[in-house]
């Protein structure tokens, strides 16, 4: 009996990514893993092995098990990385090498020892951790090239739509380009399926990157302004504050971080265009991502000082606020368990990676 409650608990444990039982301390932390130097790029989950995946600085690849924390293999591959892609249950990475090799390189990944196997190559060094997923694989890009890569890992079509491209987005089997132009407008570019151009829109304002489709919509933002399109595409001025984070969206809202220097904020805004709720954070966000969970209806958020909150996604009501760490890094991923009970935090300063209890957060509701 007690061998099978054992199994029972370790199932459990396996298919919830961090445990079934919180067991945090005061600041909603279950575990932390630390590296020597800011982690740089992923985190990517794999939940059929129950692990996360992340680069540091130096370029160091680590596979942390995500109900422990506990460190499962580390490896300096030969290549400086770009991008961390689990697709099913294989694991690949793209990187290139720094003795002239002008294009990228694509390896698998042993999951159980870290060792590697070549795939293939492209003849390009994608953005990185730029790659957007899509029906049949994922799209990786450079500054001016695109290459379809198949869920075996395979590169398919390769192709160079525009220059200075920040971000894609893929939309009613169209995909959407953010690119800079010479004098740092912004150019917003439609393109179909098989990437014929299809029209383009600019306006003048320098690019973030941040690119999200939502209700019938594109949201693009700058450094002054939060920009809108319809599908056609056509920009215009949505709301008048800098956006250099990651929104979020859920079917009712679409959540926005605000960089303004001395009145950063979480804002909701609901179908119509109008603003749901507001909160104020203590600094600007800039780097992290907002995340949306569905599981208890709450956004994430973490200002640029390293100050996290959780807020009620429909009321905008603080649910939980703390000093945590801060994320210094551009495009970092912030993934959830398969339950989304937790959500996985690379920090820049201190370098570490965190395991934090959204159910925790959540429960002062």
């Amino acid at each position: 009996m007690k061998k099978s409650i054992q199994a029972i608990l370790m199932f459990l444990l396996v298919f919830t990514g961090c445990t079934i039982i919180d067991n945090v301390d005061e600041n909603g932390i279950l575990w932390e893993y630390y590296t020597p130097s800011p982690i740089a790029r992923g985190v990517e989950t794999m939940p059929t092995e129950n692990l996360l995946l992340f680069a540091d600085e130096g370029n160091t690849l680590y596979a942390i098990d995500a109900g422990s924390g506990l460190l499962r293999w580390k490896i300096a591959p030969p290549l400086t990385l770009t991008t961390i892609l689990p697709i099913d249950s294989t694991l690949y990475v793209i990187g290139y090498s720094n003795t002239g090799l002008q294009g990228s390189v694509i390896m698998s990944i042993d999951t159980l020892n870290g060792s590697l196997s070549k795939v293939e190559s492209f003849p390009f060094k994608p953005l990185p951790n730029a790659s957007l997923k899509t029906a049949n694989g994922f799209l990786v890009y450079s500054s001016s090239q695109v290459a379809f890569l198949s869920n075996n890992g395979k590169v398919g079509l390769v192709v160079s739509p525009a220059n200075n491209i920040l971000a894609i987005e893929e939309w009613s089997s169209s995909y959407y380009i953010v690119s800079r132009e010479s004098d740092n407008s912004t150019k917003l570019s439609k393109y179909d399926s098989s990437f014929s151009f299809q029209g383009s829109t600019t306006y003048a304002d320098n690019p973030t990157g941040r690119l999200l489709f939502w209700n019938t919509r594109l949201y693009v933002g700058t450094d002054n302004k939060l920009l809108t399109s319809d599908s056609s595409p056509s920009l215009s001025v949505f709301k008048n504050f800098p956006v250099k984070a990651a929104m979020a969206k859920s079917v009712s809202y679409l959540y926005v971080p605000s960089a303004a220097t001395a009145n950063g904020s979480v804002r909701a805004y609901d179908t119509t265009g109008n603003e749901a709720w507001y909160a104020l954070t203590y600094a600007a966000i800039s780097y992290a991502p907002l995340m949306y969970n569905s599981s208890y209806n709450v956004v994430f958020a973490l200002d640029d000082n390293g100050n996290l909150a959780v807020y009620d996604a429909q009321t905008g009501a603080a649910l939980f606020t703390r000093y945590i760490a801060s994320i210094q890094k551009p495009n970092l991923k912030l993934p959830m368990d398969l339950y989304q009970n937790y959500i996985f935090i690379p920090f820049s300063s201190p370098s570490k990676l965190v395991c934090f209890s959204l159910r925790y957060a959540a429960s002062s509701r």
